[in-house]
């Protein structure tokens, strides 16, 4: 019975002793785990409000119409969005088509990127990519002397050209590529 309350005692001992601060060990917190850029895709109403002060600073009529969607064109996890104008007809549109406007989107805001006119529908937003963004593949149609095509309105690296006219035509097969069609 003797030998079990010295065992006993020292296991309480041992036990004892594990709990016992260690001088060694820092107070500092532990190190918090590194944070990723969080992307933030902004919401529609951020963007209706890109759309109605574009049109302000357009100087354009307040009741213009439009048509719009939103897609991510260069694969940042934010929806761009790309703003085919309607109405008033003779102040967005003539002959050749209409404006079109592409925003940029940010963590909690849009801003211009690019205006291309004339440009008609349906639009296709390649699959294929230049400089980190989709090509968009717009109709050209209307003009006396050339026969109506499809181009691809290819990203330089700080926008979209703006005129589609002196773009080269891409074959059709060109949307078997992929993509999505807009404003068809």
């Amino acid at each position: 019975m003797k030998h079990i309350f010295y065992i006993m005692a020292l296991v309480c001992m041992f036990l004892a002793s594990g709990c016992a601060s260690n001088k060694d060990q820092t107070n500092e917190p532990l190190t918090p785990i590194p944070q990723t850029n969080i992307v933030k895709d902004p919401n529609n109403e951020q963007f209706m409000q890109a759309i109605a002060e574009y049109i302000k600073a357009k100087s354009a009529p307040g009741n213009s119409r439009y048509e719009f969607t939103r897609i991510d064109l260069n694969n940042d996890g934010r929806r761009e969005g790309i703003v085919l104008m309607k109405a008033p007809h003779s102040y967005w549109c003539g002959f050749n088509g209409c404006s079109m406007a592409i925003f940029k989107a940010s963590n909690d805001y849009f801003e211009l990127l690019s205006e291309v006119t004339p440009v008609r529908g349906p639009l296709t937003v390649s699959a294929k990519s230049t400089n980190g963004w989709h090509d968009i593949v717009v109709r050209v149609s209307g003009r006396m002397n050339t026969a109506t095509r499809d181009v691809a309105l290819q990203y330089d690296g700080r926008g979209y050209p703006a005129q589609p006219d002196f773009e080269p035509r891409v074959r059709y097969a060109y949307n078997d590529f992929g993509g999505v069609r807009i404003f068809p």
